[in-house]
């Protein structure tokens, strides 16, 4: 997906997340050759890799966690709104990911 269809879809999400968070969200935002769901799981595990990279790190990463948990939200959603018998999977590669098992 391209960063402007990312974006695009982003924009229709309800209830919106707040005005900082989502500049931080659309900052983060690539195109990718991934589906929806997982390019969007994969934002979230970048922006976690951020915290996780920064132990010492204090209140300036809270916006990088915040975002990493709307984008793992978001794949979810993306993947319901595909197919909801992909959640599982998608459940899947997520936690594969979060224990350095890759994408």
């Amino acid at each position: 997906m391209t960063r402007r269809e990312v974006l695009a879809w982003l924009d229709a999400r309800r209830p919106a997340p707040p005005p900082a968070l989502r500049v931080h969200l659309d900052a983060a935002v690539t195109d990718s050759d991934e589906w929806l769901p997982a390019h969007l799981a994969e934002l979230g595990h970048a922006m976690l890799a951020r915290v996780t990279a920064r132990p010492e790190g204090g209140r300036e990463l809270a916006l990088d966690l915040l975002a990493a948990d709307a984008f793992v939200t978001y794949a979810f959603e993306a993947q319901a709104e595909a197919d909801v018998r992909g959640v599982a999977a998608l459940a899947d590669r997520v936690a594969a990911t979060g224990q350095g098992g890759g994408t």
